[in-house]
């Protein structure tokens, strides 16, 4: 089952980035698994395409990726322990409704041996106004330009290759079963829209 629709935020400041390019490479295994076909596949690269800070009132201009998105993966490189700033204020220009009750995947990236630290931060921090309902798996990227470039029949390689695979298919699952509770929800936007 192919689904319509799934936005890809590389959450690196740098144009060219691993991250942007770990993005294609997630969007091209979208496709290539039968998830979700090449034109649904929304990629959104803060380095080239940058928000400025948030401020009220401010548009996000990619609101129709976002709200019609089925699902979400959000990439941030580990940048001194963290995730990254620009992602942080991606998640300002966010409402409820594009987010809320929507399996989003979590996915920390590192050119050595880190990444783990800004998909830690992100399911802590991010989930209090909007409600985005973190996959229990995550991925965490090390090495990533081989992973993304290098040979197939390098061992490590190949065992992260099948992670990724295996965790998009997991988010596929997780489309299909939010899909039908999205449906079901006693109300749209909730009475306790900010929490308790």
């Amino acid at each position: 089952m192919q689904f319509k629709q799934i936005l890809i935020v590389s959450g690196s400041h740098s144009a060219g980035s691993q991250s942007a390019r770990l993005g294609h490479y997630l969007g091209e295994r979208l496709s290539a698994l039968g998830i979700c076909a090449s034109a649904g596949v929304k990629v959104h690269d803060l380095g080239s395409q940058p928000l400025a800070l948030w401020q009220e009132g401010a548009a996000y201009p990619r609101a129709d990726d976002a709200a019609n998105a089925d699902a979400v993966i959000l990439i941030s490189p580990e940048w001194h322990g963290m995730a990254t700033p620009a992602l942080k204020n991606w998640f300002l220009y966010m409402h409820l409704d594009w987010l809320a009750h929507k399996p989003v995947l979590l996915c920390g990236v590192s050119a050595g041996v880190g990444g783990l630290y800004p998909v830690l931060e992100l399911r802590t921090f991010s989930f209090k106004n909007f409600r985005p309902n973190y996959l229990p798996d995550h991925l965490v990227i090390r090495d990533v330009q081989a992973v993304i470039s290098g040979d197939e029949k390098d061992a490590e390689v190949g065992k992260t290759r099948q992670r990724i695979d295996h965790t998009l298919l997991l988010l596929q699952a997780y489309i299909k079963g939010f899909t039908c509770i999205r449906r079901v929800l006693p109300e749209k936007l909730p009475a306790f829209q900010y929490g308790l």
